[in-house]
């Protein structure tokens, strides 16, 4: 007889965790991680690691350096690198692991060459980080408001760029004008890789609820971040708990996904390391959340994304 959802929830500790995704992590780019949960090995319970390069607006060689340590990192490995949704599911029958390649300010680009990123096997990108560049602005002002101004005339033209080569459009990190530019009448699917609930704690980088609202009518997902700061309260598994259930009442089931930001904070400023996943969805599950709602969340969300835009 078939296992119903909530039966196969009694064995889920064995069988969500290994599927598990992560839309992002800092591992690639830091030379000394803060909280060392990654170092550029796939994390332990973790079936699928974005690994983000992250670098300045005018380092064009670090994010080369970048690249070349990502593929010779995995080269001959059980974990696989990625770029589209076949190479993804090749790997796994094939009893893998994955990872990918993502892009954290492609402002050293000036917003051409999107078609280069592609052949470099980058699947999600954003335009910005935590500073102005030449093609838009932060979530963040100078005073610590949100910003409201949009993309910048370049911002644009990248953002059509990456549209046309299939590369996943991050709005994590970008001004409130951007966002609500990218996403207002959107078709395409649009990520915010490692963001949380501006209605559980009030924090410019966290979404709002329209912006929730916008990122599910076009068909996105919203990658939690586990860092303290945005998750507030003790930063624990019930503080995730609160992010995953605002989401869900606000976007619905189909927008929640994990995006740790796992070494991309402070010593101490995360408390939920690769290892405790399984525990984390233990927890969820008792919490209220269901095993159909934990499947999205774990990995559903983010594949149905990674599928329909790269392909």
């Amino acid at each position: 007889m078939r296992k119903t959802a909530e039966a196969r929830a009694q064995n889920f500790k064995t069988h969500l965790p290994q599927v598990t995704a992560d839309m992002h992590c800092d591992s690639l780019t830091l030379k000394d991680p803060f909280s060392g949960c990654v170092k550029l090995r796939l994390p332990h319970r973790v079936g699928f690691q974005c690994f983000a390069i992250f670098v300045k607006d005018d380092d064009a060689a670090a994010y080369a350096a970048a690249k070349t340590l990502f593929y010779d990192t995995f080269a001959n490995s059980e974990t696989v690198p990625v770029s589209d949704y076949s190479g993804y599911v090749a790997a796994r029958k094939a009893g893998k692991s994955v990872c990918a390649l993502t892009c954290e300010n492609i402002g050293f680009t000036g917003g051409e060459h999107m078609e280069t990123l592609k052949a470099d096997g980058v699947i999600m990108a954003s335009l910005v980080w935590n500073a102005e560049n030449s093609l838009a602005r932060p979530n963040v002002r100078a005073d610590g408001s949100r910003e409201p101004r949009a993309l910048k005339e370049r911002g644009r033209a990248a953002l059509c760029s990456l549209d046309k080569n299939k590369i996943i459009v991050d709005i994590s990190h970008l001004s409130d004008g951007g966002a609500e530019e990218i996403l207002k009448n959107r078709k395409i699917p649009v990520v915010a890789s490692h963001s949380c609930c501006d209605g559980v704690e009030k924090n410019p980088r966290n979404l709002t609820d329209v912006q929730l609202k916008l990122i599910a009518d076009c068909g996105g997902a919203v990658g939690i971040n586990f860092y303290k700061k945005f998750l507030g309260g003790e930063g624990d598994f019930k503080s995730i708990s609160r992010h995953v259930k605002h989401m869900i009442d606000v976007a619905g089931a189909d927008v929640p996904a994990f995006g740790s930001d796992w070494d991309g904070v402070p010593s101490g400023g995360i408390s939920v390391y690769p290892k405790d996943m399984p525990d984390l969805l233990q927890f969820l599950h008792d919490d209220g959340i269901s095993y159909g709602e934990l499947e999205k969340l774990a990995f559903k969300n983010f594949l149905r994304v990674f599928r329909e835009v790269c392909g």
